[in-house]
């Protein structure tokens, strides 16, 4: 088994980590830390939306130490508290879902 390190061949690997990180950027607007919290915060917002997991329940799935490390970065993310985003989130699911699945009160009938 082979281990990689920093030090390999001098600057090459390092060389390649930052083409990496520099195309990983291009590509998505983002720093690779950056697209972890998205996904991260993505996750949790899931997890409380569509799984009815408290604030604090999703913050700690998805790896968050500190609810209030979590609540600030998800404040900055949605632009509200992660409970009230949930909150808000279900009842515009809920009435969005009759024009989603086309159930707008007529069912289908059976031949």
């Amino acid at each position: 088994m082979r281990v990689l390190s920093l030090a390999m061949d001098g600057s090459g690997l390092v060389s390649w980590s930052s083409t990496l990180f520099g195309r990983f950027k291009q590509a998505t607007s983002m720093t690779p830390m950056q697209y972890l919290k998205r996904l991260r915060l993505g996750e949790a917002r899931h997890r409380m939306v569509i799984l009815g997991e408290s604030a604090a329940q999703a913050a700690r799935t998805v790896g968050y130490r500190s609810a209030s490390h979590f609540s600030r970065d998800y404040r900055a993310v949605y632009g509200a508290p992660p409970a009230t985003d949930a909150t808000r989130s279900r009842t515009h699911l809920r009435q969005m879902a009759p024009a989603l699945t086309g159930s707008g009160g007529d069912q289908p009938t059976s031949p």
